[in-house]
């Protein structure tokens, strides 16, 4: 994977997500240059300049998660309104967002507000949630800008209803795949730890969150391969295969 520079990634927040579904993203982390910057030298060479999106529906901020976590949403220093594609531009107001000059706004990332994205990773909420309107939008939007679309546990449910697993080949956690194989056929449901259908990783059980990430990293970014070993290796990470 040639990696743009930078590399967004974004993690979309649902109430009451799971603390553990959103640790994944440490492990890309491991591979960034802030992280880097303690390994040697040649080996720090290739890592990846990332910039990460924490967002929720309303950019309300810190956002509530499991285990009592507050996690702040990302605040980013935009131009606006030039910078901002128009599909996710939020208007302050009208006489701010038809000046022809550009000037510095801080923004509050809610789905209104996050820029198209490289990676979308979305972190479970509890099995009842069901995403609003403008959730559905947000992630259809972004799927068409995104080059992985990542699902972790119950994170599968926004997407789910948003449309963007039609078709596609996806895990869930075991306990719910009967019923998702009954009430949603338009989904080829497998049980497996992870599975990647294009574009689109999906995850079992909470903890498969880091066993698919571990894949995922070494599998779009080679060129950073002896970096991703490293950090793997550090971090101690145990290898499972997709398959219970």
């Amino acid at each position: 994977m040639s990696s743009p520079n930078p590399l967004k990634v974004g993690v979309l927040l649902s109430p009451t997500t799971q603390l553990m579904d959103v640790a994944p993203l440490d492990m890309l982390g491991m591979i960034d240059k802030f992280y880097a910057r303690s390994y040697p030298e040649h080996i720090a060479a290739n890592a990846l300049d990332i910039e990460y999106y924490f967002v929720n529906e309303t950019g309300e901020s810190p956002h509530s998660m499991t285990g009592g976590f507050k996690l702040a949403v990302t605040v980013s220093a935009l131009l606006f309104p030039l910078m901002i594609p128009p599909c996710f531009r939020k208007v302050v107001s009208e006489s701010e967002s038809t000046k022809p000059t550009r000037r510095l706004t801080t923004l509050q990332h809610s789905i209104s507000t996050c820029p198209p994205l490289d990676i979308l990773l979305i972190g479970g909420p509890a099995p009842t949630y069901r995403p609003s309107e403008a959730i559905q939008h947000f992630i259809q939007t972004q799927y068409q800008y995104v080059r992985h679309l990542l699902t972790i546990c119950t994170g599968y449910i926004p997407a789910l209803y948003s449309g963007v697993l039609d078709g596609k080949t996806v895990t869930a956690p075991r306990g719910l795949l009967p019923m998702l194989k009954e009430e949603k056929p338009d989904v080829k449901w497998v049980e497996k730890r992870w599975v990647r259908d294009g574009k689109v990783w999906s995850s079992g059980a909470v903890a498969n969150g880091m066993d698919m990430m571990a894949c995922f990293m070494k599998e779009e970014f080679k060129e950073q391969g002896a970096l991703t070993e490293m950090a793997l290796g550090i971090a101690d990470f145990a290898r499972r295969g997709e398959a219970y």
